[in-house]
């Protein structure tokens, strides 16, 4: 029989005849032997040089926005709405990153020798199989991870550097399919059946286009991730560039509303009424677009006197001079469980009286470390019976269960107030209705206001301002 059989079977004639074929593989050539054009250049050495120095620079700049995403990544401090991504996301992004070095530099030495000594170290097919599964595609699955979780403010060089990543995918792509599609890649194919070592080359081109296609998709990832932004419907919106270099933010989606708010033992009717974080009292402070765009220090000082009869408090902020004005003052009935608001502030209460004196400053961005900037702060109290302006005999940190639990914790937290209500005054006076405190219950926390990027993911930022002891405050 001189066909084939029905079902497809090689048969024993046929088998002979490939055996004979097959019982040699040729020798590879080098990748300058299967480029198609320029067949009189091949044996030149200045085309040589061409060709490896067009492939070193490719793979260098691969190599070099590795690093670069791995030195934002690591100098990544958490301030409002961003913070370091997840330690295992900054090991593994290192952890490649020298691999990636590594393989670089073992593919260039020999890539150097397979095209000006016609023969390579290790195989080429198998140097680019293991590099392309272990550097990668690690590296673009963790980079398309990190962009669909970060704000990217589009520019043309933005655009152009995304750009960049499919540009490299695709010319690999097509780099690899001219290899393939050669006379001893096509050998390889025909004899994959009798020749082991054939069929060797044939699974690690396989395996090799297998990776580069995902690598090509994690790039057109990244560019819709960097280029677009996912609506709340479920909808994309294509930003387009209104700059050459560095873009805009659109950060009013994450401060709008947003308020600094504070929690104290002095704001609680008694130590018994608070079980949980939802009953504490809380007290706004100002907004975050307020410091953010008067870009001065503000300074609230909270006055208070305990000596006669129901708690007096006066709250005092700082203008945008710098002098403090007196804004707000209401008496606290404990027993009754309700605020009255005072009127003359300015007398409501005389010396010697008790006052928390907290300062903030605001630290403008600095891409990529403070995307959207950082707000710290410093606080001194001052009581009656001293002149001193002392360090506060209790902590503070940015969550509310601590507070509820622990009279010596006090909690500042950002909280988004429902469209409507006034953010004028420090505790809620709104028409007819009493005055009361704010509650966590009726507020948004920050945490489910501030998802970030593409995928919506969860905030790696600050809920809070920072403390920093640097900062001068002067309780007179």
């Amino acid at each position: 029989m001189s066909g084939r059989k029905k079902n497809g079977q090689i048969t024993p004639i046929e088998k002979m005849e490939m055996q004979e074929v097959c019982a040699y593989r040729p020798k590879s050539g080098s990748m300058v032997s299967s480029i198609p054009c320029c067949r009189t250049l091949h044996d030149k050495f200045c085309f040589k040089l061409v060709v490896f120095l067009a492939v070193f620079v490719l793979d260098a700049v691969d190599l070099v926005s590795d690093w670069l995403l791995y030195a934002d990544v690591a100098g990544a401090e958490e301030g409002l709405v961003y913070g370091p991504p997840e330690d295992v996301i900054r090991y593994l992004l290192l952890t490649f990153s020298i691999i990636g070095s590594l393989t670089f530099t073992f593919e260039i030495i020999n890539l150097w020798w397979e095209i000006f000594r016609d023969d390579p170290w290790i195989d080429v097919d198998l140097l680019s199989a293991i590099t392309v599964w272990i550097e990668d595609v690690p590296q673009i699955t963790i980079n398309v991870v990190i962009v669909a979780c970060r704000e990217e403010a589009i520019s043309y060089f933005q655009l152009v550097k995304a750009s960049v990543i499919i540009i490299g995918a695709v010319i690999r792509i097509i780099v690899s399919l001219v290899r393939y599609c050669g006379k001893k890649a096509r050998h390889d194919l025909q004899c994959a059946r009798v020749n082991p070592e054939s069929r060797r080359h044939v699974v690690y081109r396989v395996f090799i286009m297998i990776a580069l296609i995902l690598t090509l998709g994690g790039a057109i990832t990244i560019f819709m991730f960097t280029q677009s932004e996912r609506n709340p419907d479920g909808s994309l919106n294509f930003k387009i560039p209104h700059s050459v270099v560095e873009g805009e933010y659109d950060d009013q989606k994450y401060f709008q509303d947003v308020n600094i708010f504070f929690a104290h033992e002095l704001f609680d009717w008694d130590s018994t009424s608070v079980t949980s974080a939802e009953q504490l009292n809380l007290v706004r402070l100002f907004k975050i677009n307020d410091i953010k765009n008067e870009k001065i220090d503000r300074t609230i000082k909270i006055q208070y006197d305990t000596a006669t009869g129901p708690t007096k408090v006066v709250i005092w902020e700082s203008d945008v001079s710098g002098s403090m004005q007196v804004k707000e003052c209401f008496t606290m009935d404990r027993s009754g469980k309700t605020i009255t608001i005072g009127t003359n502030c300015a007398t409501y209460i005389s010396a010697p009286f008790n006052q928390y004196v907290l300062k903030f400053h605001y630290i403008k961005p600095s891409v990529p470390s403070l995307i959207f900037g950082d707000i710290k702060y410093n606080i001194k109290v001052q009581y009656s019976s001293s002149t001193n302006c002392e360090t506060p005999n209790f902590v503070i940190n940015n969550n509310l269960k601590d507070r509820s639990k622990n009279s010596k914790v006090a909690a500042l937290h950002y909280f988004r107030v429902g469209k409507g209500t006034n953010q004028t005054n420090h505790v809620i006076q709104s028409g007819a209705n009493p005055v009361e405190f704010y509650h966590s219950k009726s507020l948004e926390d920050i945490i489910d206001v501030w998802k970030t990027g593409f995928a919506y993911c969860k905030s790696t930022g600050s809920q809070a301002p920072h403390l920093d002891t640097s900062i001068a405050v002067l309780c007179n």
